[in-house]
């Protein structure tokens, strides 16, 4: 085996894809479809009702799968859309066509990105997961940039640049910006923000928000006495002081 091909299935083998479900036997059966191709990562949903999400670096695709489309699958995938960028399939059991139009749009207006009934065979679940995959690996080669004035936002690769300059930020720091940033304006309340990029329930104390803040001007504002990118909206929360006056594609040379 060349050594090319070596480092391609290699890749190949630590892509994640985690697989959410109230039974196993369609896992069982898309695990055979995929065969080394993929880490699959299993997990039932009703042991996860409270909303923590189990979630992995290297995830590279989300897979649903519910009985039926219900408002429980509307939270869910709500929630795995501010966890990942990660393209999401959704899979239902639904039994009719009328269901199936209805929940399909009912699930791509929700954040899924696919959706698919689980009478279809393993073999076309498995062909639409890898498709999914693909699509995403293109656009990461070839990933959006957001402009804000001097400010630069990769959300894929969650990088920052001010002037040119990249602005090194935590995990926490990166997600409070491009939150804000991609409200394009509107005023964030402060239980919004914190359930989006801390995904827990929301207590009302804003001093561990208002730090984050404080750390995220010192980084990126002049002066953060009269920031121009983290505003405050008294008595309500935060907005993005500037809106995206272009969005383009990063090529590399």
């Amino acid at each position: 085996m060349d050594s090319d091909k070596m480092r391609n299935e290699n890749i190949a083998v630590t892509q994640k894809i985690l697989f959410l479900s109230y039974r196993h036997e369609l896992y069982e059966k898309f695990c055979f479809c995929l065969a080394g191709q993929h880490d699959i990562l299993y997990h039932r949903i009703r042991e996860h009702k409270s909303g923590r999400i189990p979630w992995e670096h290297g995830v590279v695709l989300c897979m649903v799968e519910m009985l039926r489309y219900t408002d429980e699958s509307d939270e869910l995938i709500r929630e795995m859309r501010r966890k990942a960028n990660a393209p999401l399939l959704f899979i239902s059991g639904a039994k009719t066509e009328e269901t199936r139009k209805k929940e399909t749009v009912q699930a791509i207006q929700s954040g899924a990105d696919g959706y698919l009934v689980s009478t279809q065979s393993a073999e076309e679940i498995a062909a639409e997961a890898e498709a999914l995959i693909r699509l995403q690996i293109r656009i990461k080669n070839n990933p959006e940039i957001w402009h804000y004035e001097e400010l630069q936002i990769i959300p894929d690769q969650r990088q920052v640049f001010l002037e040119g300059k990249e602005i090194l930020l935590t995990r926490i720091e990166f997600d409070i910006v491009h939150y804000l940033a991609a409200q394009n304006e509107r005023a964030v309340p402060y239980q919004e923000l914190y359930e989006a990029v801390w995904y827990n329930e929301y207590l009302p104390d804003h001093r561990g928000i208002m730090a984050h803040i404080h750390r995220i001007r010192g980084k990126l504002e002049t002066d953060a006495r009269n920031p121009r990118y983290i505003r405050n909206v008294y008595g309500v929360g935060y907005r993005f002081g500037c809106s995206c006056t272009q969005k383009t594609q990063y090529i590399e040379k």
